[in-house]
């Protein structure tokens, strides 16, 4: 019997050590969701104060918008500017793709659409009389000024 309540023994140990294991399994886990819970949150939380920003800075652009002489009349300009550049170029691109504005709500659609899949407008294409492919210049195609040496 001596060797019987040995296997007994060895048994109960190795469930006791596999129980722990799964003890401390379960805790990870439980430790690992809860991280990831806590961190899901806090991206969250940055996404919205980033929001914030975003519409902040559109208030105070809209504020100084027809402010010459503000301090920021620089970055203002330059943010008008780059507006136009990308009106300029998103026309090109829905040109390239067959689409259009809708005249109702202003949602995309395909040029052949009879009616606007969003409001359900019938939708009136104006042609432009021609359409102005939008020049894309690199940085390395980009003139630089040529410095004199006296």
């Amino acid at each position: 019997m001596g060797f019987l309540d040995s296997v007994k023994g060895v048994a109960g140990k190795f469930g006791e050590s596999v129980e722990r294991g799964a003890k401390t399994v379960s805790n990870n886990s439980k430790k690992f969701a809860e991280k990831t819970k806590v961190k899901r949150e806090i991206t969250d939380i940055e996404n919205e104060i980033n929001n914030d920003y975003i519409v902040l800075g559109k208030a105070m652009f809209e504020k100084l918008a027809n402010e010459a002489d503000s301090e920021y009349a620089g970055t203002v300009n330059d943010i008008k500017e780059k507006n136009a550049k990308l009106d300029e170029l998103k026309a090109a691109l829905m040109s390239l793709e067959d689409k259009a504005f809708c005249t109702n709500c202003g949602a995309q659609i395909k040029k052949d659409q009879v009616f606007c899949d969003k409001c359900g407008a019938k939708v009136i294409i104006e042609e432009p009389a021609e359409v102005v492919e939008a020049e894309i210049v690199s940085e390395e195609n980009a003139e630089t000024p040529t410095e004199t040496q006296e």
